[in-house]
């Protein structure tokens, strides 16, 4: 028996020196490669096994053994904010002020209703779109974005501009833009756009910028869709066999992997856009990535987060499997801008995202 608890107590420190090489790249996000990625993705795991340590040290007769797991859960607990958040109150809205207010959604083309037969995909796509118009905000990201003009249902870019949104800019346009169709990230606003560009990842991925007049301010809102790493979990838990077990697995893997390496670069250009703008900015979108990952250590490091500041329980924004994830998020210029109020839009199915929407003043001097 003394020789189990010996052995145990090993694999434990073991546990708790992996525990903090994880803390420290989350931390400090100093490493990009896909190995580290793959460490700083499994936090969750890890604090669920010092919880479940915790649990089995009290139920012991050995209530010693708490400190440790203890000690390592409440120096994790620095990262609770990255994950839970209980609610905040809006801030007071300047009246001699406008307002801004951004959302960001992937739609996912529009279809994320597969099983229904045609007649229902067609209304669930008007419930979507009606839906979008008349959520109030003033700036509208999205991505997956389809549109097809003179079509009824699918001519959303016309639904758009009768509710006000004069103003698009589109990725990508000269590629995949058609007199008659469009797919790919827009950004739809009702105040004036006086610039904008963008640049291409690949595919549908990419990023939007657009520079907005908002009364005598101008604020720089960036749209991104980073690398989709377009994971089967559905098809990864469904298998029977451990030969399919580890084919799936293998290639979930290499999927994740190869999503850390596209991340990366995407995201050393996201920050030369973000450093080199003269005005405040504001950046959202699909990151593909949890908080707990190089991108998101990264423009949290130039960028206050929303969801730290005004986010309400966990803001997950995935509306499949794994569900339990956040990856969709909006940043912004705490020193330029005010964040009055920032929710998650989850009560929403349309798509296999979730929107978020945020609310913003500028500071001025």
């Amino acid at each position: 028996m003394k020789k189990i608890a010996s052995t145990f107590s090993f694999f434990y420190y073991l546990f708790v020196l992996y525990t903090l090489v994880c803390y420290a790249l989350i931390y400090w996000s100093p490493l990009k490669g896909w190995f580290w990625g793959f460490i700083m993705m499994s936090f969750p795991l890890v604090i669920a096994g010092h919880l479940l340590i915790l649990v089995m040290s009290l139920l012991s007769r050995r209530k010693k053994n708490i400190v440790l797991p203890f000690l390592v859960l409440l120096l994790g607990g620095f990262f609770l904010p990255r994950t839970f958040q209980w609610g905040n109150d809006p801030e007071e809205v300047d009246t001699a002020k406008k307002k801004l207010t951004v959302i960001h959604y992937n739609v996912h083309g529009f279809q994320h209703s597969h099983g229904g037969d045609k007649d229902m995909i067609n209304a669930d796509k008007k419930k979507m779109k009606d839906w979008l118009v008349d959520l109030g905000g003033d700036i509208i990201c999205m991505h997956e974005y389809v549109n097809y003009k003179g079509s009824g249902v699918m001519d959303v870019t016309g639904a758009f501009e009768k509710a006000g949104f004069k103003n698009a800019v589109y990725f990508n346009s000269r590629e995949y833009n058609r007199p008659h169709s469009y797919y790919g990230m827009v950004l739809f606003s009702k105040y004036p756009v006086v610039a904008s560009r963008d640049t291409l990842f690949e595919m549908q991925n990419g990023m939007i910028q657009a520079d907005i007049k908002v009364g005598k301010d101008t604020v720089r809102v960036i749209s991104v869709h980073l690398f989709s790493m377009t994971l089967r979990l559905k098809a990864l838990v469904s298998q029977r066999t451990s030969e399919g077990l580890i084919r799936e697995g293998r290639s979930t893997a290499r999927s994740i992997k190869l999503g850390f390496l596209n991340h990366a670069r995407e995201a050393e250009v996201l920050k030369e856009w973000i450093r080199a703008s003269p005005y405040p900015v504001i950046v959202g979108g699909d990151f593909n990535e949890t908080p707990y990952s190089y991108v998101y250590g990264k423009i949290r490091g130039v960028l206050a987060s929303t969801f730290e500041d005004k986010g309400s329980g966990f803001g997950f924004t995935f509306n499949e499997m794994p569900y339990f994830i956040r990856i969709d998020h909006q940043f912004y210029d705490g020193k330029r801008l005010k964040l009055i109020d920032f929710k998650t839009i989850n009560n929403v199915k349309y798509s296999d995202h979730y929107p978020v929407m945020g609310t913003y003043q500028v500071i001025r001097d």
